[in-house]
């Protein structure tokens, strides 16, 4: 008996290891995905030309940057039509195609974001301008 309760706290103890680091690596992860607040925002926009969906995508997100996150944004627009390179490159297959570079984590929207509120969830967002 005297063994088995040995065995037993050294597998207990070999347990809490890993569990604290498993909660290390889970608190990590909780930081770099944490809700950006003040941050930097990087899309990188995938269209079509001059498309209706295309042009419409790039009004949207012009407008929902301006009006929530001013001064704090950068877009990145791609035509495809003339960079199908990069299209390849970031597994496009559709336009208008949204990426949020940073902050992580990396989002990917299909559509011409006409519905601000999804667009808003999809980001991470907030109506105060965060």
């Amino acid at each position: 008996m005297g063994v088995y309760a040995v065995g037993v706290s050294a597998q207990a103890i070999t347990i809490r290891k890993k569990l604290s680091l498993i909660m290390k690596a889970r608190k990590r992860e909780r930081r770099r995905y944490s809700k950006p607040t003040g941050e930097d925002y990087v899309f990188r926009l995938f269209v079509a030309g001059d498309e209706p969906n295309s042009s419409q995508a790039r009004a949207n997100l012009a407008r929902i940057c301006e009006e929530h996150i001013k001064g704090r944004y950068k877009i990145d627009a791609v035509d495809v039509l003339k960079d199908a390179a990069a299209a390849h490159k970031n597994n496009v297959l559709v336009t208008p195609t949204l990426i949020l570079i940073k902050p992580l984590p990396k989002i990917t929207l299909l559509g011409n974001l006409n519905d601000t509120r999804q667009v808003f969830a999809a980001l991470r967002l907030t109506g105060d301008g965060r």
